[in-house]
């Protein structure tokens, strides 16, 4: 008898000292699904989970209401130990105190001098940080190199040189196509911002707690962004990526996950396009600014993590060159053949992104600055909107317009401010 217990704690040591029994475990909320799921899940097991023994249960991440549905998991104390969450989500569930301030987590330092700095503009607040940077969208243009050369035309450096080819466009019954895809209420104020950022302001004033779309050089960016719709017909709504193909909208600027698409889907105009960095505005000196706004996917962890080491261990993984390298080409090898952006310094190095273009990637991620985020500022920007509507399709004049929605974004601004003043007291 003394024989047989004395063998079962022999074998019961030796699971326990090789992590077979005992293994913690965390659960992630992702969006990767299909393929790239595979692909993300494969990565996670070969390499994290087998450096680290550290188990890893992927969930999908809610589609619809992922608002609701993060909150009411953190109250109810069911929350994942990480959240891959779109950039513009990170500091509304911050400052409601949904998600972990990374501040003081080992390393910080290490995984942010990865990153291009005017990427974390939109996941800290207050000096907290509440997420890291994943995927990494920016906004750039693609272009018909063949029927650009059949006009007599490069691609325009400027947004004014873009309106007057836009000209010569529209008399061969051809238009220029302008968007951002993403959150609809976010639509109008992400095409604004690189008029906005391109003046050297922004549409916040600089300590975050008043709207500054009032402002004489943003309105005159306004007034600059409309015209593109009023004054030079950009069609408002998205005319499918098929126009791009036939030629009736050889010019589109759009983020760059674009890339993939066009690749994959259009074999017939294989070396018939290109792309470029995203128009830009003049500046006094008469260099040419050329930043550009887009997204993120980023990881956070749910302040309801019951594993919070090795939730940190994995977020400093998932946003490793080492990570996003391997992702990034396995990506690329698959049958979907994507083309994936990562958020460090050395991504494009690391990426399967045809080398002859990986100059022009650099510069628009280097120039690549993410809206500041402020507490009230998911509601706010919808005045945007608002008044891009009321100036396009009711006429009514930009400043009035604009003054308008920064009466109300300030407003919507002091009441969030008010409302979670006790979680912000504490950052």
């Amino acid at each position: 008898m003394f024989r047989r217990n004395k063998t079962c704690l022999i074998v019961v040591l030796a699971l326990i000292l090789s992590g077979s029994i005992f293994a913690e475990k965390i659960t992630v909320w992702a969006w990767y699904e299909g393929l790239l799921g595979q692909i993300f899940r494969q990565l996670i097991e070969e390499d994290f989970v087998a450096k680290t023994g550290i188990e890893v249960e992927v969930q999908s991440a809610p589609v619809q209401d992922m608002n609701t549905k993060l909150l009411l998991a953190v109250a109810g104390g069911e929350a994942p130990d990480i959240v891959e969450l779109f950039s513009n989500q990170i500091v509304e569930f911050g400052v409601r105190g949904a998600l972990e301030n990374l501040g003081n987590m080992p390393d910080l330092d290490k995984s942010l001098e990865q990153m291009h700095p005017g990427l974390m503009r939109q996941l800290t607040y207050n000096n907290a940080v509440f997420a890291l940077p994943g995927e990494a969208n920016w906004t750039w243009s693609y272009y018909r190199t063949d029927i650009l050369s059949d006009i007599g035309s490069d691609f325009p450096k400027t947004w004014d040189e873009l309106k007057a080819l836009s000209i010569k466009l529209s008399a061969r019954d051809m238009q220029v196509y302008y968007d951002y895809q993403g959150d609809e209420a976010a639509r109008a104020t992400c095409r604004f911002l690189p008029f906005v950022f391109q003046r050297g302001t922004d549409i916040y004033t600089e300590d975050g707690t008043a709207s500054n779309l009032d402002d004489p050089v943003v309105i005159e960016a306004f007034r600059d962004f409309v015209s593109l719709f009023k004054d030079y017909n950009f069609p408002i709504e998205n005319p499918t990526h098929s126009t791009f193909i036939d030629g009736s909208t050889p010019i589109q600027i759009y983020q760059n996950w674009y890339y993939s698409r066009f690749t994959l889907a259009a074999p017939q105009i294989e070396g018939r396009w290109a792309i470029d960095e995203m128009p830009g505005t003049k500046r006094a000196d008469g260099t040419i600014d050329y930043t550009n706004t887009g997204k993120m996917l980023t990881w956070a962890m749910p302040t309801g993590s019951k594993h919070k080491e090795a939730a940190w261990k994995f977020m400093q993984w998932v946003v490793s060159p080492e990570f996003t390298a391997k992702f990034s080409r396995l990506g690329h090898e698959s049958p979907e053949n994507w083309y994936l952006f990562f958020s460090t310094k050395d991504a494009i190095e690391k990426s399967a992104f045809p080398e002859d273009q990986r100059d022009i990637a650099r510069r628009a991620l280097a120039n690549c600055k993410m809206q500041r985020a402020v507490v009230g500022g998911y509601v706010a920007d919808r005045y945007i909107d608002f008044a891009f509507t009321r100036v396009v399709l009711q006429d009514e004049d930009p400043e009035k317009a604009l003054v308008q929605a920064a009466k109300d974004s300030t407003g919507e601004i002091q009441r969030k401010l008010r409302e979670f003043s006790k979680f912000i007291s504490r950052l």
